[in-house]
């Protein structure tokens, strides 16, 4: 892959730059002339989620990228999450981030996830970090770098379910961690209020306002039958009189109905006109206490100063039940979980891998050629692996970090066919010497000439540069914005 042309517009301004097949110098005499910008543009034009730099909003800009790869020839626009690719008289629109994946196979070929995911940091060395990232890490942004990954990836292996097993796991883990520290906040706060539990004022009142309106509801609902009761024995005796109903006793005599002679009817409605006027008596009381409590609340409100959102959130934090020493015994057992698939992933990567001794291979090649003795690099296979890097730094780290860089290269494009052009931000860091930079500078241009190499620096080096990009000022600043064919 190797780029041609970028057009990058902000506005009314716009800048187009075209590129060598070989190396492309970036250059400017000063550190803050937009170098690493033009580069993030690049990468973003490309379709990746750059981070934007100080001054510019790369979602508000737009960019347009032309690269070759396999002899084919891609027109790539984008602003902002809409990226369109032109190629052989066919456009193409696409959806970022949704579509990273398949924009990135039609352009290298490539439909394998763990190359993909892992071209960057081969290829890509950011002035902030790349330089210090050897094997795993965050190579921009969000973007990250795993050799694992790689590796399985250019040795054509999947471990697809301990991959979702251990991501299912780590969501666990970070759940129940979130857990425990609210967990040991909350003692925190419940030992600073010596371990005494208390609601607010207007909390407790609320409660017992809660309380009351409970209590009322039955005494309500009966209330209402007593009173329909009543309702429907009254219109009763009314239809009762309306007929003038006349009963004969067995003597003959002749009775008139009326509700005084109905058995049992007055003892029941005097019940009933009791049980009425004791309900509503309770019903009546409750309210009025419910009354009396609203009007203290509103009283303290206006007297008590009101808590501040600290104080709020600490009383709600103390009333969570969480069992602190259960959630520990959890997160044990998750990071237990976490390290056991880790460790089957490791080995199920290096296990019969031929692209682990390989990449081993040129790492050691490099790294030699550059003066780091064995000390450094253990002839252990398993070194490309390693999480130690206290033991290396200034420029014994850069060199190692570089070794790395250059396998990683070498082997995706043995064994993925994707020739990735080699972009250094930034190579002399402040512990290394321009000499140093020479000598790894040397090695791209012996061993990598078919790569596209893009250098941003503030120093001349030694080597022969197709092209020098000279930036005179920012990016959008200055129109004396000069790029030399030498």
């Amino acid at each position: 892959m190797k780029f041609l042309e970028i057009t990058i517009k902000d506005g009314f301004f716009k800048k187009t730059v075209l590129f060598s097949d070989g190396i492309n110098m970036i250059y400017s005499q000063n550190n803050s002339a937009g170098k690493t910008t033009f580069i993030r543009c690049i990468l973003y034009a490309l379709g990746y989620p750059i981070p934007s730099t100080k001054g510019l909003k790369f979602e508000n800009m737009e960019f347009e990228l032309i690269l070759t790869n396999n002899e084919k020839m891609y027109k790539l626009q984008r602003r902002n999450m809409d990226m369109t690719v032109e190629v052989e008289n066919e456009q193409l629109d696409y959806l970022l981030p949704t579509d990273f994946y398949e924009i990135m196979e039609k352009l290298t070929s490539c439909n394998n996830a763990d190359i993909i995911d892992n071209m960057l940091g081969a290829c890509y060395m950011d002035q902030e970090k790349g330089w210090t990232l050897l094997n795993r890490g965050k190579v921009i942004g969000n973007i990250a770098f795993n050799i694992e990954e790689l590796a399985r990836g250019l040795a054509g292996k999947k471990c697809d379910d301990q991959l979702r097993e251990l991501e299912a796991v780590k969501k666990q883990l970070k759940k129940y961690e979130y857990m425990y520290s609210v967990a040991r906040y909350q003692t925190e706060i419940n030992q600073e209020a010596n371990n005494i539990v208390y609601d607010s004022s207007d909390e407790i009142i609320d409660k017992k306002i809660e309380i009351l309106r409970l209590q009322k509801m039955p005494l309500e609902e009966e209330l209402k039958q007593v009173k329909d009761i009543l309702r429907k024995n009254k219109l009763l005796v009314d239809y009762i009189n309306d007929l003038k109903l006349i009963v004969q006793s067995d003597s003959g005599e002749q009775i008139p109905v009326t509700y005084k002679n109905l058995l049992g009817f007055t003892d029941n409605m005097n019940f009933l006109s009791a049980r009425r006027k004791l309900l509503s008596g309770d019903v009546e009381h409750i309210n009025r206490e419910i009354n009396r409590l609203i009007e203290k609340k509103e009283k303290e409100i206006g007297l008590v100063k009101v808590q501040t959102i600290i104080e709020k959130f600490d009383s709600n934090i103390s009333k969570i039940k969480i069992d602190q020493i259960a959630t520990q015994n959890v997160i044990d057992n998750l990071k237990k979980k976490k390290k056991q698939l880790q460790d089957e992933i490791k080995n199920f990567t290096k296990m019969d891998n031929p692209v682990v001794p390989e990449l081993h291979e040129y790492i050691n090649k490099y790294a030699k050629e550059l003066g780091i003795d064995e000390t450094y690099i253990s002839p252990n296979k398993d070194y490309i692996f390693t999480n130690d890097l206290k033991s290396l730094t200034g420029t014994i780290l850069h060199k190692i970090v570089f070794s790395f860089k250059l396998a990683y290269i070498k082997m995706i494009k043995e064994k993925a066919g994707i020739i990735l052009p080699i972009i250094l931000d930034s190579p002399s860091g402040r512990e290394v010497k321009k000499e140093t930079v020479n000598e790894m500078l040397e090695i791209l241009q012996r061993d990598f000439s078919e790569h596209q190499i893009i250098i941003a620096s503030i120093y001349n080096f030694d080597i022969c540069i197709q092209k020098t990009i000279n930036f005179k000022n920012r990016l959008f600043e200055d129109e004396d914005f000069v790029s030399n064919m030498q």
